[in-house]
């Protein structure tokens, strides 16, 4: 049988609790990091209160017990892709508002003074609301945009879009969840 001398069996058990708390350390979370998971298909959105262009509160809980679809858009005017998807919004919207489908557009970031006269431009229609220091973008989890997050009247979140959404995209995933097709 192999022997090992002390000194050799010394470094090998130094060596062994060294790689231990190594790996033990890099698996470790912060504290508080198990509950920031973001929003999830299937359970319930987080509620929010932003401004509006006209400095209004909107809560979301208060537009989702009025439309029988929320979308809530993170965008930001900086974002070339952001920019791109908007006429995609402007169409969807004009099309679906009758039929009891909402758009929240939260601006991330942009400097206030800016962003009406971008929405008049774009003719975007829909309310647009401003997160200037990125709170509920952070309580998203949002990190690319645009992001989109499809919740029905119950504030179950039914589906998350990431990445520019084109119209026809928006109108099948929502046609289903209209039709009951996604429960």
């Amino acid at each position: 049988m192999f022997k090992f001398n002390k000194d050799y069996r010394s470094r090998w058990v130094g060596s062994l609790l060294i790689t231990y708390l190594i790996v033990i350390g890099f698996s470790a979370r912060p504290v508080g990091a198990a509950d920031k998971i973001g929003p999830v298909i299937g359970y319930t959105t987080p509620d929010f209160t932003l401004k509006n262009l006209a400095s209004e509160d909107i809560a979301l809980s208060q537009v989702i017990k009025e439309h029988r679809v929320t979308l809530v858009n993170f965008w930001g005017i900086w974002c070339p892709y952001c920019i791109k998807e908007i006429p995609e919004l402007v169409r969807f919207y004009g099309e679906y508002r009758q039929r009891g489908v909402e758009i929240l557009a939260v601006d991330v970031g942009d400097n206030p003074q800016k962003v009406p006269s971008f929405v008049a431009e774009n003719k975007m229609t829909f309310p647009v609301l401003l997160d200037k220091n990125k709170k509920v973008a952070d309580l998203y989890q949002v990190t690319g945009y645009p992001r989109t997050f499809i919740i029905d009247r119950q504030g179950k979140i039914r589906d998350i879009i990431f990445g520019a959404a084109n119209y026809a995209v928006l109108s099948a995933k929502v046609d289903a969840l209209l039709k009951g097709e996604i429960k």
